[in-house]
């Protein structure tokens, strides 16, 4: 997820409910996977609503081949 939306390649998207999703910029589903340690975790970001889940579902599936 990034506040950066200039260039979207197939399948990322602008989340529509940013601000019901109580993010703090209008904000995009980018193409990358990365993990991190829970200590490097300083709060949730929020919840994305069942609209963009669904988005986000279709997105995975198209990035994976499922």
């Amino acid at each position: 997820m990034t506040s950066v939306g200039d260039t979207l390649r197939p399948g990322e998207f602008a989340i529509q409910l940013w601000h019901e999703a109580v993010l703090i910029h209008p904000s995009f589903v980018k193409r990358a996977i990365t993990s991190a340690t829970a200590n490097l975790v300083r709060k949730p970001l929020g919840q994305l609503r069942e609209s963009d889940m669904k988005k986000l579902d279709a997105a995975l599936a198209l990035w994976f081949g499922l």
